[in-house]
């Protein structure tokens, strides 16, 4: 049975609403859009699809899931009372609501007969599931007849074991006999009746793990060189390996049979079922507590983010050999901002991610590059910063970390995974607001606390840890380390206040950009207009300066002090900047008193009038090409009547000019003015590829505006006729999953709620869901020999006839592409390569995958009799 073949199939029978639901909870599905439903089923069962689906599946999906792999065998399927006997505590409700949620991801598959003889239904895994999964799903060790094939030697060592148990059916092969002979008990004590002393206490040491260290594991368990000192424990370890209740690996290593371990375990693949998230109460904190917090984050934030930029204006940041900004500089950085060093390596990477400082290739410094950030109001700022980080695919928490330290800035703190891994775990910190929060239903499940009054629950780390094992049990050991610090960033950020997450951070979390800009709008206080002047060349903010009025002021005086009332100092210094930048001396007396709530002081107007006074003495001016000819007639003709303003020409000389625009603008300029520059030589030794005589132009500069990472989304939303950050994580009225009777549906409430919410991951636009099932429906689901699927299906033609040894033909394309049509015997797939033996050759073949073009399974060979 192919279920790869049995994958396209359902899908292509699915309503419309539950593919949609599927492609935009695996949204990597689509992309890039796939041709049909078999290159769909093909992603869908892909190593790398599958991975990426687990890791969204929560504790009890994850448990169901693995529970079927174990029992299910290869081609009869599982029923869900069968799963329920295998998952501890579980009923046979709680197991179909589950297997109808795998289903709807494209995880399960019901089996083509539909029921097995008590009229049950049946399901499958998806292909590459086992895989995926590991060799030891659930803790358990690899069955008699998966150590038989692949450990050298060990089907002759279990056809030994199984002929001195004296046990029947050994024709069969000595795996099958074992496998019989273990199922035949239901308790273990039967099965340890006459062991030696200690016996069940080692047996039990393999309870966290199948795998274990004993030394000469290959020996013979009954001869005379065998260790058998009881106090060692030989005498135990000799009869689990003459009773092949131990399986050698190696010579140091034994490995505990899944058969064994069911038994053990009393037929459990889980032990404990776990439907609900954990229990345990969560520290609450008061609501104005947590939002003075947040919005005292929020303006050290964008205060620390505005000196930061000063500071790297000033003063680039040199990057290091090895990479990354250095820790003197850093260090210089962190006294100029009068923070601490740990969160100067988050200020950095955070300036960064939002592209606020960039790496110039040509002299190897980080430089400031605000300009699109500057000019806006502290709301869109602070969302530029938030946004950027959501997304960012670094780990600032990684910074001065290991051995040697990870610096600031340096590609060690790349990594692809962080956009995910930081989006579950404000998932799961969202998920445990709503559970608790003021605003939460009047009924709270068992594992809810109740709210109280003007509080919020304010988890500790190790608590949000807990729950995201719960949510998310495959990555939560990766999350294990990254997660205090992304917790502690979106303290940092504003996202949380006391730990508690706000209604801000909510929103952000949702991706709901013109809500969060709404919240924080409302927040912050009105910025002001106005400073205060004083005789002390100082300057005061009375609060929140409007990012215009703080960019003058920034330029006018030096920054000092920290705070919402900033301070301002003018400084001889600081006026000759100004008046370098192009202000002039009554220009700046008119700006302060049109801002001042008071009168200009004497001393100031005085140091004004100074630095005025000597300013202009020199006169510098721009030329960055410049012109030339033999004709002064013909400068004479460039030079006239308003073609000169636009190509900003000033004449030196009867037949030299002087232009402010860079040798390619003013070229593409005189180009198109009629005329045909010719490249000095320097210029010409620049371009080494451009033919010779080949008319140069270059390209025109292109203008854009600078983008917040947030208005990316955005317009990458109205691309797609959507909302940014939609999950449709609601089933449909046309899902079946979504129809299962509310009698049946197992944890009904808050834990399929949970399911729901942090279980399936972030989603997908819609309106790209949508394109994608436009192009499936209209094309045929399936064409044998072509397209995606093809390959897909030949590695598990090849791997059910490994499974049941049976011989194929194998049509192959050689490297002259001709066609070639084989009987083998294949014996490996791995690594795009198959290894089988060709009888016509006497001898063992390796065959690229790629140019396998089809696989048939030759009936009658193999164990089963035919393909």
């Amino acid at each position: 049975m192919s279920t790869l073949r049995l994958l396209i199939s359902d899908l292509a029978a699915r309503p419309d609403s539950s593919l949609l639901r599927l492609l935009s909870l695996r949204p990597e599905l689509m992309d890039p859009p796939a041709a049909d439903f078999a290159a769909l089923a093909a992603r869908a069962s892909s190593r790398a699809g599958l991975s990426r689906a687990l890791d969204r599946l929560n504790q009890p999906q994850l448990q169901v899931l693995t529970a079927l792999v174990v029992t299910a065998g290869p081609e009869s399927g599982a029923t869900a009372e069968q799963l329920a006997d295998a998952v501890g505590g579980a009923t046979p409700g709680d197991v179909e609501a589950l297997l109808a949620e795998l289903h709807g991801l494209a995880l399960v598959l019901p089996t083509p007969r539909g029921t097995d003889d008590a009229g049950r239904r049946l399901f499958l895994p998806v292909t590459s599931l086992r895989e995926v999964l590991g060799a030891h799903p659930a803790g358990l060790g690899r069955s008699y007849a998966e150590l038989a094939d692949s450990l050298p030697g060990c089907r002759d060592r279990l056809a030994g074991i199984a002929a001195a148990l004296q046990l029947p059916g050994t024709t069969a092969g000595p795996a099958a006999a074992l496998h019989r002979h273990l199922c035949s008990y239901t308790d273990p004590a039967r099965l340890l009746a006459g062991a030696p002393d200690g016996t069940a206490e080692l047996l039990a040491k393999f309870g966290a793990g199948p795998l274990g260290r004993v030394g000469h594991a290959l020996r013979d368990p009954g001869g005379p060189d065998s260790p058998g000192d009881p106090g060692e424990g030989g005498g135990a370890v000799n009869w689990l390996l003459g009773h092949g209740l131990l399986v050698p690996v190696d010579d140091d290593h034994v490995e505990l049979p899944r058969e064994v371990g069911l038994l053990l375990r009393h037929g459990k693949v889980v032990a404990r079922f776990a439907p609900e998230p954990p229990g345990t109460p969560v520290a609450q904190v008061r609501t104005a507590l947590r939002d003075n917090a947040a919005l005292g984050a929020v303006a050290a934030v964008l205060r620390t983010m505005g000196r930061l930029l000063d500071s790297v204006e000033g003063a680039p940041l040199a990057t290091l050999r090895a990479g990354g900004v250095g820790v003197r500089a850093v260090r210089a950085l962190a006294r100029d901002l009068e923070i601490e060093m740990a969160q100067s390596y988050f200020y950095l990477e955070l300036a960064a991610m939002a592209k606020l400082i960039t790496l110039d290739p040509d002299t190897s410094l980080w430089k400031a590059t605000a300009s699109g950030w500057r000019p806006r109001d502290r709301a869109e700022q602070w969302l530029w910063l938030a946004s950027a980080w959501l997304d960012a695919a670094r780990l600032p928490s990684l910074v001065g970390t290991g051995s040697p330290a990870v610096n600031v800035l340096a590609g060690e703190a790349h990594r692809a995974d962080a956009p995910a891994l930081r989006a579950t775990s404000l998932q799961v910190l969202a998920t445990l607001h709503r559970g608790t929060a003021a605003n939460a239903p009047t009924a709270p499940t068992e594992q809810q606390a109740p709210a109280q009054p003007g509080m919020v629950p304010a988890p500790t780390p190790e608590q949000v840890l807990e729950h995201y094992a719960w949510h998310h049990p495959r990555p939560a050991r990766r999350i294990a380390r990254a997660l205090a610090g992304f917790l502690a960033e979106a303290e940092i950020l504003g996202l949380t206040g006391a730990s508690a997450l706000t209604e801000l951070g909510l929103a952000v979390i949702e991706r709901d950009w013109d809500g969060a800009l709404d919240l924080l709008a409302a927040a912050l206080p009105d910025p002001v207009e106005h400073v205060l002047l004083q005789g002390d060349l100082t300057a005061v903010a009375p609060g929140y300066l409007s990012p215009a009025l703080s960019a003058e002021l920034s330029l006018l005086a030096e920054p000092e002090g920290r705070g919402t009332a900033g301070v301002y100092r003018f400084t001889p210094a600081s006026i000759r900047r100004a008046l370098a930048a192009g202000r002039t001396g009554a220009g700046i007396m008119e700006f302060l008193a049109a801002h001042s709530a008071t009168s200009v002081p004497q001393p100031l107007a005085y140091l004004i009038a100074d630095a005025d006074s000597r300013h202009g003495r020199f006169t510098l001016g721009a030329a960055s090409a410049v012109v030339s000819t033999e004709d002064p007639a013909l400068m004479a003709e460039l030079l006239a009547g308003d073609r000169a303003a636009r190509l900003q020409l000033t004449a030196v000389s009867p037949t030299v000019a002087v232009s402010a625009l860079a040798p390619a603008d003013l070229a593409r300029e005189m180009l198109d003015a009629g005329h045909s520059p010719s490249l000095s030589g320097d210029l010409a030794a620049a371009e080494p590829d451009r033919p010779a005589g080949r008319a140069w132009r270059a390209a025109p500069a292109v203008p854009h505006q600078a983008l917040a990472p947030y208005e990316a989304a955005r317009l990458l939303a109205a691309e797609y006729g959507t909302d940014a950050g939609r999950t449709d994580d609601a089933p449909d009225a046309g899902d079946p999953a979504a129809q299962t009777p509310a009698a049946e549906t197992p944890g009904d409430g808050a834990a399929a709620a949970q399911r729901r919410e942090a279980g399936n991951g972030v989603g997908h636009p819609r309106g790209a869901a949508e394109a994608q099932l436009a192009v499936l429906r209209s094309r045929p689901a399936w064409t044998p020999g072509r397209g995606e699927a093809a390959p897909a299906l030949v590695r598990e033609q090849l791997q059910r006839a490994i499974r049941d040894r049976a011989d194929v033909w194998l049509t192959t394309v050689s490297g002259e592409g001709r066609p070639e049509r084989l009987r083998v015997h294949p014996s490996t797939v791995a690594e795009g390569r198959v290894r089988a033996f060709d009888p016509g050759r006497d001898s063992e073949r390796v065959f690229s995958l790629h140019r396998v073009m089809d696989v048939e399974l030759i009936e009658g060979t193999g164990t089963k009799g035919r393909a």
